[in-house]
Parts: C-alpha cells; sequence; structure tokens
C-alpha cells in the first residue's frame, strides 16, 4: 500500500507542472503549443499512465482510488490526442489539469481503502472492450465539459467587459463551442459503442440482452442528453451559457454511473 501512495504522489507530481504553467508569469498557453507545453504535457500524460499499469499488474482493480487513476490517466492520454488536433483544446489545460490534480489528490485520500480486484481470468474480451470505450467516453465527456465551463467563463467575463487576466488563457467562444460539439459527436459515437459492449458483455455473462441497473439508466440518460444537444444545436443554434448547462449536466450524470458509483459502494457502505 505504500509503494501505491508513493507511486500516487510521483504521479500527482507530473500533474502539477503542467497545471499551473498557463497561470505562470509568461504562460504556457501563448503561444498554444510550445515546446514547454508539450514536455510538461506529455510529461503528466505518462506519470498517472505509468502508475495505473505499474500498479495494476495484470489485474483489474475496481475499487474508488483506482477507478481515479484509472480515469485520471484515461482522460490524459485523449487531451493528448485532442490537443494535437485542436489548438482551442490547449488552452483548456488551465481547467481540466487542475481538475485532475484535484481528482489525484482525491484519490490519495482514499488509497488505504479497501478494494475487490478483478483477476485476469474475469476480464473476457468484450469486458475489455467495454472498460475501454467506457475510459475514452468519459475522457471525451470530461474535456466537453471543461470547455463548456469555459465558454460560460469566457461568456461571462465578456457581459462584465472583464476579458483579461487569467480569463485570456482560455479559447475563444466560437473556438471552444466548435470544439465542444465535436468532442460531444465523438463521444456520442464512443457512447453508442460502448453501450452495445455493455450488452454484449451482459449477454455473455448472464445470456440475458439487458439488465437494468444505475449504471445502464444514468448512461443511456447521457446519450440522450448529448444526442438532444446535438440536435437543438443543428435544428435551433442551441448555444453559449445554455448549451454549457446542458453538457455540464451530461457529465454529472456520466461522474454519477462511473466513479460515483465506486465511491457509494466502496467508501460509503463498505
Amino acid at each position: 500500500m505504500g509503494g501505491s501512495i508513493t507511486l500516487g504522489i510521483a504521479a500527482l507530481l507530473t500533474l502539477l507542472p503542467a497545471a499551473l504553467l498557463p497561470y505562470g508569469r509568461r504562460g504556457g498557453i501563448e503561444p498554444a503549443g510550445g515546446l514547454l507545453f508539450w514536455l510538461l504535457l506529455l510529461a503528466a500524460t505518462i506519470g498517472p499512465l505509468a502508475l495505473d499499469i505499474s500498479v495494476a499488474g495484470g489485474i483489474w482493480r475496481t475499487g474508488f482510488s483506482a477507478t481515479l487513476w484509472t480515469i485520471i490517466a484515461a482522460t490524459m492520454v485523449v487531451y493528448l490526442v485532442v490537443c494535437v488536433l485542436s489548438a482551442a483544446a490547449r488552452r483548456l489545460s488551465g481547467l481540466l489539469l487542475p481538475y485532475l490534480v484535484l481528482l489525484g489528490l482525491i484519490a490519495l485520500a482514499w488509497s488505504s481503502v479497501p478494494e475487490q480486484p478483478l483477476s485476469g481470468n474475469l476480464l473476457t474480451a468484450w469486458l475489455q472492450v467495454h472498460i475501454g470505450v467506457s475510459l475514452v467516453t468519459y475522457g471525451l465527456i470530461s474535456i466537453a465539459a471543461v470547455a463548456a465551463l469555459a465558454i460560460w467563463l469566457k461568456e461571462r467575463a465578456l457581459r462584465a467587459h472583464r476579458v483579461s487576466g487569467w480569463s485570456e488563457i482560455l479559447p475563444a467562444v466560437a473556438d471552444a463551442e466548435y470544439l465542444q460539439i465535436r468532442l460531444l459527436i465523438a463521444a456520442e459515437i464512443v457512447l453508442g459503442v460502448g453501450l452495445l459492449t455493455g450488452v454484449a458483455t451482459q449477454f455473455s455473462a448472464t445470456g440475458a440482452f439487458v439488465e437494468l441497473d444505475h449504471k445502464i439508466l444514468l448512461s443511456v440518460a447521457t446519450f440522450v442528453i448529448i444526442g438532444l444537444v446535438l440536435l437543438l444545436n443543428r435544428g435551433s443554434g442551441l448555444r453559449g451559457r445554455r448549451a454549457a448547462r446542458i453538457v455540464l449536466f451530461a457529465y454529472l450524470l456520466i461522474a454519477l454511473a462511473f466513479p460515483g458509483v465506486k465511491f457509494v459502494t466502496d467508501v460509503i457502505i463498505s
């Protein structure tokens, strides 16, 4: 357990420089994609990923702390890819990285809570695909939610005529909206695949296609809400604060479906 905590602290320390860079005197976002930005972002991705791989040791860990570290690692991998494709995404690091640092601190605080590992022989091919798809979905929706928050903060600053200081590190509203929609489209596709793989996993394990539980219901609700946001954006031009609130609500649902369930079962009930 002590080694796990030590590795967790090390992983957290790889996240901190990238999280603080946008708030430095010179900044890490101007110009977005500078060498220092990429080096720190790469370190912030490798740290949690190395922790997740080294501690797991071929066994899928199901505890609350392990789930948070897996989410952090997956989100960083997805974010790194998105940053390569989008300059606007690089300007979200000042919001996303501090949030992941907070998750890392929570994971460290509950690292001593007992957990029930899932042995390798229970990890069927469908289950592994389902886990991978779920993590990619979580990463995409996390970044989309941060983009929504950036839109809300930027619009608030514009309305107050105070677009200066820390708000300058955020992307332009139009750029953030474009990125948010593209992320939601990707998340909707991946989440749809995730629901299908969940059905396949359920069928391979029990012979039943669907067994309704809280995770299924919340995942379906998230899928429906994201679909509605995309339809409204296309049909009525849903933009700005209203879209941001809906995206953040969708993120709350998927958060309840994944780490929230782990918190209840492993921390509150145990």
